[in-house]
């Protein structure tokens, strides 16, 4: 007797978007399902057995017609009938409720899924969060060592124009007491130097016996 079997197959789908937020920095992700759950379903070896058995008492029913048509019965027909009736429907309250069981457990895993994303989604945000902080901290460090190197770059610089200076003013004040020296020797009188001053104060009797010195020493 050849095998009877009854599937269904019911799809589903859905998709959910998570966020996940942590300071500044947010996640988003979407997950998308689809299910799909078959259930197939075939009579047992007691069924076949059952069907056959059936088969073989409607053989010997039809033979004890034929024998004794008046004894026999119509209900005997339709309480046969009634019977494989009632066991389809039996079958398919099974199979129903193998579909809602079915449908329970993608349920059940859906949301376990949706879970797992969050829980991932705000661990990648807080590192993403990290990794922020680091990266500001490490270029204020590179701009704090930039700025350091250029404000030592302008004190050297500054103390080596200081320097300069120093040495400029040195030779100039030396020219000066040098020429202080010649026109006090040259005119045997007092030359007074003023203090904080580039130039000479000469006597007017030192001026009048001596400007041809005078001009060429300037």
């Amino acid at each position: 007797m050849p095998t009877v079997g009854r599937e269904a197959t019911a799809t589903t789908g859905s998709a959910v978007a998570h966020t996940a937020v942590s300071e500044n920095v947010s996640v988003k992700s979407v997950v998308s399902t689809e299910t799909q759950s078959k259930v197939h379903m075939e009579n047992t070896q007691k069924m076949s057995a059952l069907m056959s058995k059936l088969g073989t008492t409607h053989q010997q029913v039809d033979e004890y017609a034929r024998r004794r048509t008046e004894q026999i019965s119509e209900g005997v027909a339709a309480t046969i009938n009634q019977i494989v009736a009632d066991t389809q429907n039996q079958q398919a309250t099974l199979l129903a409720d193998a579909n809602v069981r079915s449908a329970a457990i993608e349920e059940e895993y859906k949301h376990k899924l949706q879970q797992c994303v969050q829980e991932l989604d705000a661990v990648k945000a807080q590192n993403l969060s990290t990794l922020e902080k680091d990266l500001n901290f490490r270029q204020e460090m590179i701009l704090e060592s930039a700025k350091k190197r250029i404000d030592d770059l302008n004190e050297e610089g500054n103390r080596m124009k200081l320097g300069v200076l120093r040495e400029a003013q040195a030779q100039t004040n030396a020219k000066i007491e040098a020429i202080t020296e010649q026109v006090a020797h040259s005119f045997g009188c007092s030359i007074q130097k003023l203090a904080y001053t580039d130039f000479l104060a000469v006597p007017t009797d030192c001026k009048k016996n001596n400007q041809r010195f005078l001009r060429d020493i300037y």
